[in-house]
């Protein structure tokens, strides 16, 4: 995983809020998210992956805390690309994004992907948003 960007930036006094981009590659040994792009079916879906993910995921949100840059900031933001592109029906290719927040002691997460993958494989997608928030949550706290 490479970070590629870390910002913190202050909204008042009170306020003041991270983010951190990250690039998921295949060495990170998730490699169903670098998988041969397929015209019809999303097997680059594998259950048995998202665990892996969920913990990579959660790794590089723990060792942010040991950033000096984490001191007094009142919630975080995590953006994890991937190469992975699948088109959607205008013709534009959307990037699979993953994006987490801390705030207090809660994490949210969203997934970011195509209008295919949502038609296609859209009750995968949403495991692999839950396998994630219950690694965080368990990790976490």
């Amino acid at each position: 995983m490479k970070k590629l960007y870390d910002e913190t930036h202050p909204y008042s006094d009170t306020d003041r809020r991270r983010t951190l981009w990250y690039l998921l590659e295949p060495a990170d040994g998730i490699g169903f998210l670098f998988g041969r792009m397929e015209d019809f079916g999303v097997s680059f879906l594998v259950p048995g992956d998202y665990e892996p993910l969920a913990q990579s995921i959660l790794s590089a949100m723990l060792a942010s805390r040991l950033d000096a840059a984490a001191q007094g900031v009142s919630e975080t933001h995590f953006i994890f690309y991937t190469d992975r592109r699948d088109g959607d029906a205008m013709g534009d290719q959307v990037r699979f994004t993953i994006m987490t927040r801390l705030k207090s002691n809660e994490v949210s997460c969203e997934l970011m992907y195509s209008d295919f993958l949502f038609a296609s494989a859209h009750d995968e997608l949403v495991k692999v948003n839950s396998t994630i928030l219950d690694v965080l949550e368990a990790g976490m706290f």
